[in-house]
């Protein structure tokens, strides 16, 4: 087989019926030039039967010796793709006929991109669309809306944006790589914990354009099922936050983006969102009355953030959200 143009990497463990779906996805894309790479941790053998019956000599299956979890099996899948580009589809999710053939077109005609990005839906078990309440109170259209139209967005605002505001994108099943770009920064880091995803997308912000496509090209499954409801549910580990934030603001290359009159404000108000996100886990443990979780939540907070002005804000923060949870996804919607 030539040298495929797009890797579709899948770590996948004992769910070979989502596991279909998402092969599916990829079979069904209007670009063709692709290699599917499985790395799996299953302790059975129905997901290499699977693979086995569909018969596509694009598909590469491994079966790792022993459970590698899903962070070092996301690690480890990347090491293996041979495309110019590629794609981390989680086993749950899905791909959009589309996503291929249009993040490959926005690689081709900007060649500073690092990373294409689009809007994911949110699916159930059955891959019906829904518009689930993230934590307490907010209201998910889309995951990872960024603007309203196509456009290319430049590395200091994307850095200020995912060190400060929010993150333009994180999950990676709605998102293409440029593997050289990646590859350069040593792929994945499993000690970013439930956060390797945003931490390579912030180091590849400090070094490469993004480009976003108004368009939803993936489903990301939001059920019991998936790693990011359940930590919603039952809490994460915070430090990860301050730990990925913290290594871009030691990387010189990053900080060179921004002034030295910029740079005492950037590295509070930094801190500041990782004690926003961990809030926000606090809040789920709120929800589901968890007393250990809202005390674990408010100790991370302390131990991890000097700032007092950055404690006393964080009241603030939540109204903020309470408000923006009132406001409809802005207009014109992205294409579906």
């Amino acid at each position: 087989m030539n040298t495929p143009l797009v890797s579709i990497c899948t770590p996948t463990y004992n769910r070979p019926n989502l596991l279909a779906r998402a092969i599916r996805s990829v079979l069904n894309q209007t670009h063709q030039n692709f290699e599917i790479i499985i790395t799996d941790n299953s302790d059975n053998e129905t997901s290499e039967e699977l693979v086995k019956s569909l018969n596509d000599p694009r598909i590469r299956y491994y079966r790792n010796e022993e459970n590698l979890g899903v962070l070092r099996n996301i690690a480890k899948v990347e090491t293996l793709a041979k495309g110019k580009y590629f794609t981390v589809l989680m086993d749950d999710d899905l791909l959009k006929p589309q996503m291929m053939e249009l993040m490959v077109a926005a690689f081709e005609k900007h060649p500073t991109v690092g990373v294409v990005m689009a809007p994911m839906a949110l699916i159930d078990l059955d891959d019906n669309r829904i518009f689930p309440y993230f934590y307490v109170f907010r209201k998910m259209y889309y995951r990872y809306r960024y603007q309203v139209g196509d456009g290319l967005v430049d590395r200091k605002t994307l850095l200020k944006e995912y060190l400060t505001h929010d993150y333009p994108c994180c999950v990676p099943s709605g998102i293409m790589y440029r593997t050289e770009a990646v590859r350069k920064l040593g792929g994945f880091d499993p000690g970013a914990d439930f956060a390797i995803d945003l931490d390579l997308d912030m180091r590849l912000a400090a070094h490469h354009d993004f480009y976003y496509i108004d368009q939803v090209l993936s489903a990301f499954r939001y059920a019991q099922i998936s790693m990011t409801s359940s930590m919603h549910s039952k809490g994460m580990n915070m430090h990860a936050f301050y730990y990925v934030s913290r290594k871009i603001l030691a990387d010189k290359a990053a900080m060179e983006l921004f002034s030295e009159e910029e740079k005492p404000k950037l590295i509070r108000d930094s801190i500041f969102f990782c004690s926003c996100r961990a809030l926000l886990n606090g809040l789920a443990g709120l929800k589901t009355r968890n007393v250990k979780m809202i005390r674990e939540t408010i100790g991370v907070i302390f131990k991890e953030d000097p700032y007092w002005w950055n404690k006393l804000r964080l009241p603030w923060f939540v109204l903020r959200e309470v408000a923006i949870s009132f406001i409809p996804p802005a207009k014109p919607l992205p294409k579906e």
